[in-house]
């Protein structure tokens, strides 16, 4: 006999599969935190013993979105600034808010108001860079969300770290912690190569290389930035990493907006994933990147919201939405990409561009167990002609109905079962508002 914990029957399953394989009436049987075995309904496994079961019919079942940059805890900055450029928006707003604001108690409702709202529209992990990153694990761990966590280094002092060295060595101590997590991984988190000197940097990508684990950047994000770097190096901020030694295949860039052919080629060359974050590019007015050409050159690229004080949702429905409609205007092509590689992006693209993809991004037997279940008994689902467009076009964050990660129930029925939604608004009103 097996011993099944959960199976989950007559969904539509959509793998996203190297072969995207799709099951009209299939189920899945796990086993722990992983995936003993996925097919149609009428091939189902005997000699079971099932300890719940979930009769799925008519629901759609989907990898749990891979949000592949954030900020989590800027949510109590939400409306900060708005309509404002990037260097204003920080230099004159955020930053100055950070120091007034941060510390661990305000991170750590920060982030459990954004991490609600990814688990309430389909989000299974998410990549964070930002302050007392022990608390955003925390947060994790209540929750039952995956987590990336990267304490920022900058070269002047934070909330948390008065040194870029004090942060490499947090994150050091934190990687000690939490390797073999279930559900926490680490990364280096360098801010930007404008707010990190070449030393830091380095010291950066060779602390990335010692651990073995991604290191994370802001690159290319605005016209300000490539001035600033041609002004202070004679080099794009692509090239200025390049000859550091920073870019490798553990690299993720966020936004790679203002790239030169040259930039592309080095990005190719280095094994540099890309994280695209549309909503809070056209929001800042930074830009669009074009994600249709660097898949095209073989680039890996994911999505990812960025934080709620410049998106300002945490939606990954959203970005796959305005991701699609942005690169149709900005390439004036409406085949550049299609709906069902907008979810691969959304999914198992960021699983590739953190190494995360042979436990993460797709379902399949032996991967982890992390995915969504969507009620597409919804108005704007009808007619329901293909799941994909459906996706890509139509649903909306409410349509995610339950969220399963490590093969654990975290959001049953819309409601999270670990967490105690109202008395997270009540201490935010308390401490912020």
């Amino acid at each position: 006999m097996i011993n099944i914990d959960l199976a989950i029957s007559g969904a539509h399953i959509l793998t996203i599969d190297q072969n995207m394989t799709e099951y009209k009436r299939g189920s899945i049987y796990i086993s722990g935190n992983r995936i003993n075995w996925i097919g149609p309904d009428v091939q189902q496994p005997e000699n079971c013993i099932i300890r719940e079961k979930i009769d799925a019919s008519g629901k759609i079942i989907l990898p749990a979105f891979f949000n592949g940059h954030n900020h989590a805890a800027m949510s109590i900055f939400r409306g900060l600034g708005n309509d404002q450029s990037l260097d204003k928006w920080l230099n004159e707003f955020i930053w100055p808010a950070e120091r007034d604001l941060m510390n661990p108690a305000t991170v750590y409702l920060g982030t459990m108001l954004s991490v609600i709202e990814m688990v309430r529209s389909g989000s299974g992990i998410f990549s964070d860079m930002y302050f007392f990153e022990d608390e955003v694990a925390r947060v994790c761990e209540e929750v039952g969300i995956r987590g990336i966590i990267g304490e920022a280094i900058f070269d002047f002092p934070t909330p948390s770290r008065a040194t870029p060295q004090e942060a490499m060595e947090f994150t050091r101590q934190l990687y000690n912690r939490f390797s073999n997590h279930p559900l926490i991984n680490v990364s280096v988190a360098v801010h930007a190569p404008y707010t990190c000197s070449p030393d830091v940097i380095r010291q950066a990508g060779e602390l990335s290389e010692e651990l073995n684990i991604p290191a994370n950047i802001h690159l290319a994000e605005t016209i300000a930035e490539i001035e600033t770097m041609a002004e202070r190096y004679g080099k794009t901020p692509v090239q200025y990493l390049y000859d550091l030694g920073f870019l490798s295949g553990r690299t993720v860039a966020h936004h790679s907006i203002h790239l030169t052919q040259d930039d592309r080629h080095l990005l190719k060359e280095t094994g540099t994933n890309v994280v695209t974050l549309p909503n809070s590019n056209m929001k800042l007015g930074s830009g669009a990147c074009s994600v249709a050409e660097l898949i095209l050159l073989g680039i890996t690229v994911a999505l990812g919201t960025d934080g709620p004080a410049s998106n300002n949702n945490q939606s990954m429905i959203r970005e796959i939405q305005q991701l699609a409609r942005l690169e149709r205007v900005i390439n004036l092509d409406p085949t550049g990409l299609s709906a069902r590689e907008l979810i691969r992006i959304a999914t198992i693209n960021g699983a590739k561009a953190y190494h995360l993809d042979k436990d993460l991004g797709s379902l399949e037997c032996g991967k982890k167990a992390d995915f969504q279940i969507i009620n597409p008994n919804q108005p704007h689902w009808y007619p329901l002609y293909d799941p994909y467009n459906s996706i890509a076009y139509a649903m909306h964050s409410e349509d995610v109905e339950s969220v399963i990660i490590e093969g654990k129930v975290v959001m049953r029925n819309r409601v999270l079962v670990n967490v105690d939604e109202e008395r997270i608004f009540r201490e935010m009103k308390k401490k912020i508002m």
